[in-house]
């Protein structure tokens, strides 16, 4: 699972690692990423403001149907109706699992068209013992920006993260890990018409252990309205 993440570094930075056009928003970097939050994400035409919690096209309210003539010219018109209410945000999947994506109906339309990467670097996992929830940080060894393979949807400017088994270094906290793709497997999963599952399916996997760092930060992460560089530091 991913339920939080981070991105410390300026949107130059994310240009630059990415190598894609800077992008016509502003972004103010977050140490606490949270689901609902709207963040950058590259897609294949550029960086994007994509809002975390994927909603399926299909699943968002329909526009209304245009009204019937009147059976008789001379009738009086029908009462308008009360206005709708507004619609509620949906939450949306936060997650979205690589074992069957590609048949999955909430995702098999967005895994083959619409893959997007989350510029990161460094997310959040609980660990669950003698019912107390520790948070740990994981990041790269070098603490530089890493991507996340995800999902999104053009209509409703979602997105989803995809998780995978997680490695050795993430197993003790969490059984789950966000696929983090390999630098030079990232402009693949990005090119929109690649819709080979057999050649994209194998790079949705756990990231090299060796390749990574995990240590337990201060529980004030556990709070998302929390958002500042403590977030990152040791617990005491």
């Amino acid at each position: 699972m991913c339920g939080r993440y981070s991105q410390t570094l300026d949107l130059a930075e994310i240009v630059k690692r990415f190598g894609v056009k800077p992008p016509p928003f502003n972004w103010r970097p977050s140490w606490n990423i949270a689901p609902s939050a709207k963040v950058p994400a590259v897609c294949a035409g550029g960086l994007r403001l994509l809002r975390w919690g994927f909603v399926p096209a299909w699943s968002l309210p329909q526009p209304p149907r245009p009204q019937a003539p009147l059976p008789f010219p001379d009738a009086p018109p029908p009462a308008p109706a009360a206005p709708a209410a507004q619609p509620q945000e949906r939450e949306g999947f936060i997650n979205a699992r690589a074992e069957g994506i590609a048949s999955r109906p909430a995702f098999r339309a967005a895994f083959y068209r619409t893959r997007c990467i989350i510029p990161a670097d460094g997310f959040y996992e609980w660990q669950n013992s003698a019912g107390a929830r520790s948070p740990y940080r994981f990041e790269m060894r070098d603490k530089g920006l890493f991507g996340m393979a995800g999902v999104y949807e053009e209509k409703s400017g979602t997105f989803a993260i995809i998780t995978a088994a997680a490695n050795a270094l993430m197993r003790p906290v969490h059984h789950r890990m966000p696929v983090i793709l390999e630098p030079r497997h990232e402009a693949l999963w990005l090119d929109p018409r690649m819709k080979d599952s057999e050649t994209l399916l194998p790079l949705l996997r756990a990231y090299d252990s060796a390749r990574m760092h995990a240590y337990r930060v201060s529980d004030l992460v556990n709070d998302p309205s929390h958002d500042g560089p403590d977030c990152l530091a040791p617990a005491p």
